[in-house]
């Protein structure tokens, strides 16, 4: 037999358990939204009932999976028992006994209405719906007995489900006794909501305890005589998994579809347990519609369901050019489509969309396109803006103009359908114009300032994926043109950042006085503050020694928090989260920092205790670096912060917060000052600390080939000039013992 699609699509029909109640189980991905890299937004042409089937990398959009089982249809079954109580009916009374009541406390209502009990169920004594007496509340009370009952069968414990080591059983029922009870219920009831009640436990009881033909032929039988309302929909649902039961696929597949049409509530259900197999069910299946629009629901669905988008928008625009059922094929159609366009960068960072001839494409362009041109949907404006946009991703800019002025011929005054025309036109205009110059930021201008402004969220008007686009775009433009400032505005890149000419170039943009309009709204992208820049000059300074230049800066912007731990700490291991959890008598600021070792330095060039000022001024420029105790007093919102390794720290930064050159020039003045061996020998241990962590620089950190695994291939022990020395000479020292204790390196190097 033919097949639909290939049986890579196909599913399993689902099991007793799953028919009819419909048990939905998938995985959500964590990268990003749902929906990839999208500017195309649903929710603008599609209605809301549609929403878990719109385009999504998970089972169903915004929910993952169908969990709502047991509780989907308490909201509406409360409402119904009040309507047909009366509203006067306490609504916490009916949650209490619809939702939550054993039961034994059910039957105790119903003993005590009998007359067999004298005193309500504790839980119940101040109900005021018992005081009324009257024959609804007594026919309520006895339909709940049977629903309760019911409930051990058909109410499906997903915990218990899945958990096989569960020593619990569940409820025995009668299910032979409780069917008659049912049927004699439903044959005697004379009012309309308690009989389609009744029908309704009757058909799940024998679509749960058989035969299945049973529920096939109660449904049938009498289905002409019920209102089509939530109940019957519920109803029909097990119906058509009686059909599965019976392997009348074609029937159960026209049910579900039915039932996927009639009651939103029960679409995901539906359409999980759909999925015809093969080519002549499906023509069975087409051949029960009473009329198009059943044919257009039954080929919307089966779109969905084996993604196949195109093909079921061309069967139904034959059926029906307004057919509504379009809609979401579309957007999922485009959708789809639209993640062809967008590609990692170069250190699969981020991604971006781009535009590019994809014949892959072709196929629905022309089809969107033919639609579109045709003008005959029933949102016409949505075809030409799809066609709009499949036409720009592909590079045709003039053509997607084009479209989108059809699509603006007919737009509805609607704001999100508003909002999404407008952002495809920008992303036009601005792909479509090659320099980046005062006619193009003039004509831009108001569709910036609208997306810098824009508060609506992500997964309601799809906008961040454009809009990331076009700052990037603009961006590389202002770069190729030399405009630096503008540039980092638009896309704040860290190489900008390496020439104190851009900063102070940026210094004096901020502070320009009358700035234009265009010039307003790039100070606004722009996310740091002059105070940042400064703070930034003051730091980069300190790295280059210049300490008194980095002060003068540094008093200009506010006060940092003060230093975790001590910076003129001079550890063995570097360990600073030792130095961290240490008390500290004095806390340093970053100013406070380059206020003390400024004095320090002072006292070297006056020949005033050389040794342990050199000493200390090398401690602190070692952790200032990343190796250091003092990462904080360069983290920052240029830098960045929390860096794991020196490997996350951007490369225009990499470089200068992990060289050793300035505690290793500080370390050999302490070294040539020294005056007894334990000093010597301690200059020297710290000397080939310097030496490891440049050797690690110089081989991985600097080394822009470098793999990840490389660092486990990195011979075990290097002998640095410092600890020949050690060895050599101060073998003898006290802190060549202390030191032999706590370093692994040395201690294989003196067992040489």
């Amino acid at each position: 037999m033919k097949k639909i699609f290939s049986k890579k699509y196909l599913v399993t029909f689902a099991s007793s358990f799953a028919v009819g109640t419909g048990i939905i189980v998938a995985c959500a991905g964590d990268w990003g939204p749902e929906y990839g890299d999208s500017s195309f937004t649903p929710e603008a042409f599609v209605a809301d009932a549609y929403r878990p089937f719109f385009y999504s990398d998970v089972f169903y959009y915004g929910i993952g999976h169908d969990t709502e089982h047991n509780t989907r249809f308490n909201g509406s079954n409360i409402n119904d028992w009040t309507s047909y109580l009366g509203n006067a009916t306490p609504r916490s009374e009916l949650e209490f006994l619809l939702l939550h009541a054993p039961a034994a406390t059910i039957d105790s209502l119903a003993a005590y209405q009998a007359g067999k009990l004298k005193t309500l169920p504790l839980t119940t004594q101040s109900f005021s719906l018992f005081r009324k007496n009257d024959k609804k509340t007594a026919d309520f009370i006895r339909y709940l007995t049977l629903a309760k009952k019911s409930e051990a069968f058909a109410v499906v414990n997903l915990e218990y489900a899945w958990d096989y080591e569960s020593k619990k059983k569940p409820v025995q029922i009668n299910t032979a006794a409780l069917n008659k009870e049912l049927l004699q219920e439903f044959t005697q009831a004379k009012d309309a909501f308690l009989k389609q009640r009744y029908w309704f436990q009757l058909e799940r009881s024998y679509f749960f305890n058989g035969p299945a033909q049973h529920a096939l032929d109660l449904f049938e039988k009498n289905e002409q005589s019920f209102e089509k309302n939530e109940i019957y929909y519920r109803t029909m649902a097990y119906a058509a998994g009686a059909c599965y039961k019976l392997k009348n696929f074609p029937k159960g597949a026209y049910y579900y579809s039915k039932v996927y049409d009639g009651c939103d509530a029960l679409k995901t259900v539906a359409h999980w347990s759909f999925g015809p197999k093969e080519e002549s069910e499906w023509k069975a299946t087409l051949a029960l519609c009473a009329n198009n629009d059943e044919k257009a629901t039954l080929w919307q669905m089966l779109g969905i369901f084996y993604t196949d988008e195109k093909r079921a928008i061309q069967e139904i625009y034959n059926l029906n050019p307004r057919s509504e059922k379009l809609n979401l094929l579309l957007t999922r159609a485009v959708n789809k489509e639209e993640q062809k366009f967008s590609s990692w960068d170069h250190e699969y960072t981020n991604k971006s969309l781009q535009f590019k001839k994809d014949t892959s494409t072709s196929d629905l362009l022309a089809l969107v396109n033919r639609i579109a041109q045709a003008g005959n949907t029933h949102q016409p404006y949505m075809w030409h803006m799809a066609a709009g946009y499949l036409h720009m991703l592909n590079g045709d800019f003039k053509q997607a103009s084009s479209s989108y002025a059809a699509a603006e011929k007919k737009l509805p005054k609607q704001e999100l359908v508003q909002w999404q025309l407008r952002l495809l036109k920008l992303v036009n205009t601005v792909a479509g114009t090659p320099k980046a110059d005062s006619k193009l930021e003039n004509k831009v201008l108001a569709d910036l300032n609208w997306l810098q402004n824009m508060k609506a969220p992500d997964e309601t008007f799809r906008y961040t994926t454009a809009y990331q686009w076009i700052k990037n775009t603009l961006a590389g433009r202002y770069i190729k043109q030399k405009e630096f400032v503008k540039a980092v505005c638009f896309n704040n890149y860290p190489a900008f950042y390496t020439s104190d000419a851009n900063i102070e170039g940026m210094k004096s943009f901020l502070n320009k006085a009358n700035k234009t309009p265009f010039e307003t709204l790039c100070v606004a992208l722009y996310p740091l503050t002059g105070n940042d820049l400064v703070e930034y000059q003051a730091i980069r300074l300190t790295y280059d020694d210049k300490l008194e230049e980095a002060i003068a800066k540094m008093e200009t912007v506010p006060a940092s928090a003060p230093l975790p731990g001590n910076p003129f700490n001079g550890r063995l291991q570097d360990c600073h989260d030792c130095d961290h959890e240490a008390p500290q008598k004095i806390k340093y600021t970053k100013l406070d920092l380059l206020k003390k070792m400024k004095e320090m330095e002072d006292k070297i060039k006056a020949n005033s205790e050389v040794y342990s000022n050199a000493m200390l001024v090398a401690n602190a420029f070692y952790n200032i670096t990343h190796y250091g105790n003092a990462r904080a007093y360069y983290e920052g919102k240029i830098t960045g912060s929390s860096h794991y390794s020196p490997f996350a720290i951007d490369s225009s930064y990499r470089d200068f917060l992990i060289d050793m050159k300035m505690a290793e020039k500080y370390y050999s003045l302490a070294l040539n000052a020294a005056k007894t061996n334990e000093q010597k020998a301690k200059c020297h241990f710290m000397l080939a600390k310097c030496d490891r962590n440049q050797w690690y620089n110089q081989t991985l950190y600097k080394n822009r080939n470098y793999q990840y695994g490389d660092q486990a291939k990195l011979p075990d022990f290097l002998p640095w000039n410092g600890f020949k020395a050690l060895k050599q000479q101060y073998s003898n020292t006290q802190f060549y013992k202390e030191a032999i204790r706590e370093c692994g390196y040395l201690s294989i190097y003196s067992q040489q």
